[in-house]
């Protein structure tokens, strides 16, 4: 991604950015002290649970990986041939996987709403399979932009890409900062929300999505071959 990438991209990659950042504080703080977007860290979590014993933290973790997995694989089947027919309006199918998105983290919401904050139990791992779906899914829809350098649900490589091209090229990819940044300000957003009103926290990454859905329809409106 160089420099120069327009405005309106910089925008939606940090409301994507923030809706990560949103979603990973409520799954980690209420769902299990897992993640939906980062799975690496959720490897890991297997990993230490596996040493530890900690058997629930474990089937968490699983279901989060499993979560992520069937969004990627769900994405891309739905856009596998948005490339051969651009012309024909496919890409709109793209703009039906960040809607799909939308919908899993609100039924979600409502599912949180339910539980007054607190779900538990087999409503938990609902939850969770939920919003990790919905991670996945953002993940392969946003990888259909072709930002190089630029990611929206795990941010390792985000960071040091953004990094390696300050040093080696004296330039800062914009994209991938407005990524980075706004996935702190979700997750501060999501936990000053939990510490007040616990149960309306789910409102934080709805209505982020809410505005980067509307985005993603007046972009594909204007470009439908892009």
């Amino acid at each position: 991604m160089s420099p120069t990438a327009r405005p309106v991209t910089i925008v939606f990659a940090g409301l994507l950015g923030a809706v990560s950042g949103s979603v990973d504080v409520l799954v980690f703080t209420r769902l299990g002290g897992v993640f939906a977007s980062v799975i690496t860290g959720n490897v890991v979590v297997v990993g230490a649970a596996i040493g530890s014993g900690r058997f629930g933290v474990m089937s968490h973790a699983a279901v989060a990986v499993l979560g992520y997995a069937l969004g990627v694989l769900a994405a891309t089947v739905a856009t596998r041939h948005v490339d051969d027919h651009p012309a024909r309006g496919a890409a709109t199918l793209v703009v039906a996987v960040y809607a799909t998105e939308w919908a899993l983290v609100t039924g979600v919401g409502a599912v949180w709403l339910g539980a007054h904050g607190r779900p538990g139990g087999w409503v938990q791992y609902l939850a969770l399979i939920g919003v990790a779906t919905a991670m996945g899914m953002q993940s392969r829809a946003f990888a259909m932009d072709r930002l190089p350098g630029v990611t929206t649900t795990y941010f390792t490589g985000t960071l040091t890409g953004l990094l390696t091209g300050l040093i080696t090229h004296s330039t800062i990819n914009r994209a991938a900062a407005a990524a980075l940044v706004s996935l702190l300000l979700g997750a501060a957003a999501s936990g000053a929300v939990i510490s007040v009103a616990r149960t309306f926290a789910p409102l934080v990454p709805i209505s982020l999505l809410s505005v980067a859905v509307a985005m993603a329809v007046l972009r594909w409106r204007r470009h439908p071959a892009t």
